[in-house]
């Protein structure tokens, strides 16, 4: 119970955090002597967005306790990539954090859950932010996707302060966290949904610095033995 607990205030709190963000974002733009309707009016949409996650995230969790099925369907995870980037980049923006991708053409779509993929990017690109909200210059979060011995295999590396050597093993056990007010749950939780997808996700620190999250999902055709 206190799992279930901890995992539902993660979850929802995201796109809660996000909505009241570009709700701040939004009354700034208005707020100016000339109010700039165009970037409020993009803000506000980013909380139509935020908002219908929330919304979605909570029929998740209503159809996990009815024993509903997922809802799997095709899903193109480079453009599940360029989403999540514009839902954040007020975020990066805020910390002078640059964003690149090197996503690979004509990758294949995967059979799954879309708002559960949602919640896995919105979890380690949250963190790689964090990881990189005190680092002074050449902050860069980096997402790559190209398809590895037949499996679609997803990277989301950033250059801040690095993984513990000594809690390495730890970082998806639920409860452990390193930051002052996390819940300890999102990693666990990533994993999970990763798995339940018949993929894997594991982590590493970089050189010089940073670390990278990657995780690998079956293909389409693959995928449906998991479905």
């Amino acid at each position: 119970m206190g799992e279930l607990t901890a995992s539902l205030a993660h979850e929802i709190k995201q796109p809660i955090s996000a909505a009241a963000t570009n709700a701040k974002t939004c009354l700034r733009w208005l707020g100016r002597d000339e109010p700039d309707l165009p970037e409020a009016r993009e803000a506000v949409s980013r909380i139509v967005k935020d908002v219908t996650r929330a919304t979605d995230i909570i029929g998740r969790i209503s159809a996990l306790v009815k024993k509903a099925t997922l809802q799997r369907e095709l899903v193109d995870v480079n453009e599940l990539i360029r989403e999540m980037i514009v839902l954040l980049r007020s975020e990066t923006n805020r910390y002078s954090i640059s964003i690149g991708t090197e996503l690979a053409e004509d990758l294949p779509k995967v059979m799954a859950d879309r708002v559960q993929l949602q919640q896995v990017f919105m979890n380690l690109m949250l963190n790689a932010i964090d990881a990189m909200k005190e680092m002074s210059g050449g902050s860069e979060l980096t997402i790559k996707s190209e398809v590895d011995d037949g499996q679609l295999l997803i990277s989301v590396s950033d250059t801040g302060v690095g993984l513990p050597a000594e809690q390495a093993e730890q970082i998806f056990k639920a409860f452990f966290t390193t930051k002052p007010n996390g819940t300890g749950m999102g990693l666990r939780i990533s994993q999970s949904i990763i798995e339940s997808h018949g993929g894997r996700l594991w982590a590493a620190n970089n050189s010089p610095r940073g670390a990278s999250f990657y995780f690998t999902l079956p293909c389409a055709g693959a995928a449906q033995q998991f479905a």
